[in-house]
């Protein structure tokens, strides 16, 4: 079993909550939330979204780093956050600005650019 099967106590932790909190969130037992970190329990896609909610991410955050290339820091997921808030003219002159900054080279392992 890997030490590490899911970022669920990582999660929990970096918002101070013991796991006797997130499972009054979740509506399950601590013993619950323990099996769920330790990977002794499966961690389906109903617990999944159920966590999510209570953690204010997405279902694919509690996934390993190993099974979830994309995922975001805290300060990718504001300025993602930010960039969505922003109204049309706004996003697209920030896009013209990051392309002048940080020209985007399409790198994504299923792209067709070579």
């Amino acid at each position: 079993m890997d030490l590490e099967p899911n970022r669920i106590r990582e999660l929990r932790l970096a918002k101070a909550w013991s796991q006797q909190r997130l499972a009054e969130k979740v509506g399950v037992t601590k013993m619950t939330i323990s099996d769920l970190e330790r990977g002794e329990m499966q961690l389906t896609q109903h617990y999944m979204r159920r966590l999510a909610d209570a953690l204010n991410c997405t279902a694919a955050d509690l996934l390993p780093s190993e099974d979830h290339p994309y995922l975001l820091s805290p300060e990718e997921r504001a300025l993602i956050d930010q960039l969505r808030a922003a109204p049309k003219p706004e996003q697209d002159k920030l896009r013209q600005l990051a392309d002048v900054v940080i020209p985007w080279r399409n790198n994504h392992p299923d792209s067709d650019a070579a």
